[in-house]
C-alpha cells in the first residue's frame, strides 16, 4: 500500500509539472502576440518590439478584394492608431494614381484626397479607397508622377528615389527610380516614394535623422513576393492623447510582419489621409477615416486610388 501511495504521488507530481509547463507556454504565446487576433497583426506585433499591446483590432471587407484592418495599440508606451488595407489584385480591383480634377496636364492647384477621389468618380471610375501620394513643392511632385500613361514628372529629386508603378498589364511594382527606367514604356500610373522600407524581402536602409527617428504620421505601401497583394498603411500622428505616430524603422518592421516583399514610404506628417467610399441616398461620398492633426484633409498634389476594374 505504501509503495502504491508513493507511486500515485509521483504520477500526480509529474502531471502537475506538465500542466504547469503547458500553462506557461500558453501564457508566453499570448504575450508574444500582445493581444493581436489575426495572423497578420500577430506577425506585426511580434516583429515590432516597441508595440507593447494591441488595444483593439477591427477588420472588415470594403468590397470583394479590399480588406481593412483598424488597429489601436500601445507603442513606446504611447497610444497609436494604424489603418491597413490589403488589396487582393486577383480580384476585380486595380490601383491607379489620382490628381486634382483628374487632370494629367495643366495642374495648377492642389486638392484634398476626398476631392481627388470624387473627381475620378465623376470621370467614370468606381473608386473604393483613396490615400495621399508622394510629397511635392507647390504643384510639382518631388518624385516621379505618371497618370493614365502621361508623364507628368519624369525626374525625381534627391531622396525621392523609389516609386509605385502600375504597368499596362495591371501589375503593381514597388521599385527604385533606376529600376523604373526599364518599365518606363509600360508605366500607366507612377507615384514617387521616399525611403525603401523592404527590398527583395530584406529591411531597407536609410539615414537616421530627425524625420526618420521622430514619431510621425506616415503613409507607406508594399507588395507581397508575387505582387498579388498590395498593402496600404496609414499611421495617425500628432495627436498625443490619441495617436503619436511611429518611427520609420518600425514602419519597416510593420511591413516585414505584414508580409511585404517590397515596400516604400510615401509621405510623413499632416498629409496622411485614408478615405473610403460610402453610398447613401444622396449619392457617393468619400469619408476620411483616420483622425487628422489639422482636423480636415490637407490639399495634396496626388494620391493612390483603388478602383473597380472596368
Amino acid at each position: 500500500m505504501k509503495q502504491l501511495a508513493k507511486h500515485s504521488t509521483r504520477i500526480l507530481t509529474t502531471l502537475l509539472i506538465i500542466t504547469t509547463i503547458t500553462g506557461c507556454g500558453e501564457n508566453d504565446n499570448a504575450l508574444d502576440t500582445k493581444g493581436a487576433q489575426s495572423p497578420m497583426v500577430q506577425n506585426i506585433a511580434t516583429h515590432v518590439e516597441y508595440i507593447q499591446s494591441i488595444q483593439s483590432e477591427t477588420s472588415y471587407n470594403l468590397c470583394d478584394g479590399i480588406e481593412i484592418t483598424d488597429l489601436s495599440f500601445t507603442y513606446m508606451k504611447k497610444p497609436t492608431r494604424m489603418i491597413i488595407a490589403v488589396i487582393d489584385l486577383s480580384k476585380n480591383v486595380i490601383v491607379a494614381a489620382s490628381s486634382p480634377n483628374n487632370k494629367t496636364t495643366g495642374i495648377n492647384e492642389l486638392q484634398t484626397i476626398p476631392e481627388q477621389a470624387m473627381s475620378a468618380e465623376q470621370a467614370g471610375l468606381k473608386v473604393w479607397l483613396a490615400i495621399n501620394g508622394g510629397e511635392f513643392n507647390s504643384t510639382e511632385a518631388k518624385g516621379l508622377f505618371y497618370k493614365d500613361g502621361v508623364a507628368i514628372k519624369e525626374t525625381a529629386e534627391k531622396k525621392y528615389d523609389n516609386c509605385v508603378v502600375v504597368t499596362r498589364d495591371g501589375k503593381v511594382r514597388v521599385c527604385s527610380v533606376s529600376e523604373f527606367l526599364v518599365l518606363r514604356q509600360q508605366a500607366v500610373h507612377t507615384i514617387g516614394g521616399k525611403q525603401r522600407l523592404m527590398e527583395d524581402g530584406n529591411l531597407g536602409a536609410f539615414l537616421a535623422d530627425d524625420n526618420t527617428m521622430s514619431l510621425q504620421a506616415r503613409t507607406f505601401v508594399g507588395t507581397n513576393i508575387d505582387a498579388s497583394k498590395f498593402y496600404i498603411f496609414v499611421v495617425e500622428g500628432s495627436t498625443p492623447e490619441y495617436s503619436t505616430g511611429i518611427r520609420l524603422r518600425d514602419a519597416m518592421l510593420i511591413c516585414q510582419g505584414a508580409g511585404c516583399y517590397q515596400a516604400t514610404n510615401l509621405s510623413d506628417g499632416v498629409y496622411s489621409t485614408f478615405s473610403v467610399r460610402e453610398e447613401n441616398p444622396s449619392g457617393v461620398v468619400f469619408k476620411t477615416i483616420n483622425r487628422l492633426s489639422q482636423n480636415t484633409p490637407q490639399k495634396v498634389l496626388n494620391g493612390l486610388i483603388i478602383t473597380q476594374e472596368q
